[in-house]
């Protein structure tokens, strides 16, 4: 099978736990998904929300360096993906590991640590985690403010750098101003429906026909909260797959697991699962063109568009 997810949070574990990326006890390891022919995954540095500062440069220079080591010491299973080179000329069952940062508390209120993250192979950023920071107010913030006017600058610059700006975590008001300013695709690497399942950090209607109008993607999260705990993780991921067509999502939709940085049923407890929800997809009727669409066509394509152009 092909595999492109849009968001894990495995780095992170392996940086605070001393754990190895190849094999471990974690959602995702290269061990487990050897069974993957095709295998771009989008390995997310995050910050929370306690780290501000100097601080929070640190923190991100450490977990980095995890990644850094990892690369390293796994080289013949796994490819940092920087340029379209890297993109272009991955093997059969090797990861492309592409970086992005969750949460832009890691640019400490200076818009010149972008550039430095972009040199270092960073292309996406989540603007928010929960919480307020520099940039805007998190879903779990205030529902009246924004992006602050350095979050302006900070979307003028990433539309520059050709680095996605991610607006999963990011309140109402913030995700429209981002709409807005854009002057480039963005994407929802881990949502889901709210009309689904009620919960603040899914998306509305209205704001899932924003990113399908702008041709973005949505990756569907995996978090027991997010699908709604009145459904099995199967039954739910089917159910926001198909609201989700139903808006008109075919082109849009995505996986965005969050492996590794949330709670998810047994069924779906890892990567190694994959091919359970494949084939369980498969057996609720959704065409099988749809199916390999959310679980990588639609990314792969993307990011061939948008982000790996030189």
């Amino acid at each position: 099978m092909k595999l492109f997810d849009l968001h894990c949070d495995t780095i992170t574990e392996c940086s605070a736990g001393c754990k190895k990326l190849f094999d471990n006890d974690l959602h995702i390891s290269l061990k487990k998904a050897d069974f993957i022919e095709k295998w771009i995954q989008v390995f997310a540095i995050w910050m929370p929300d306690e780290y501000r500062g100097q601080s929070a440069i640190d923190y991100f220079d450490r977990t980095y360096s995890t990644f850094q080591n990892e690369i390293l010491e796994n080289a013949d299973k796994v490819v940092h993906v920087k340029n379209r080179n890297d993109f272009e000329n991955l093997k059969r069952h090797e990861c492309g590991a592409i970086l992005s940062i969750e949460g832009g508390s890691a640019l400490s209120g200076d818009i010149s640590q972008l550039e430095r993250y972009d040199t270092l192979g960073v292309r996406l950023m989540t603007l928010t985690w929960n919480g307020a920071n520099e940039i805007a107010n998190g879903c779990y913030g205030s529902d009246k403010g924004g992006l602050t006017p350095f979050g302006r600058e900070v979307i003028k610059k990433m539309n520059g750098l050709n680095m996605l700006i991610d607006v999963s975590h990011l309140n109402e008001k913030g995700f429209y101003e981002v709409a807005a300013l854009s002057e480039k695709p963005f994407v929802a690497t881990h949502s889901d429906c709210f009309s689904v399942h009620e919960h603040r950090r899914n998306l509305k209607d209205e704001q899932i026909k924003l990113i399908i109008e702008n041709n973005a993607l949505m990756g569907l999260n995996f978090y027991n909260e997010f699908l709604g705990k009145d459904y099995t993780c199967m039954d739910g991921a089917y159910r926001h797959l198909t609201h989700l067509l139903d808006l008109g999502g075919a082109d849009v939709v995505a996986i965005g697991a969050d492996f590794d940085g949330c709670v998810v049923d047994e069924a779906l407890c890892g990567i190694d699962k994959m091919q359970a929800l494949y084939d369980y997809l498969l057996s609720r009727n959704v065409d099988e063109k749809i199916v390999k669409k959310m679980f990588y066509e639609n990314a792969y394509l993307f990011f061939n568009k948008m982000v790996f152009t030189n």
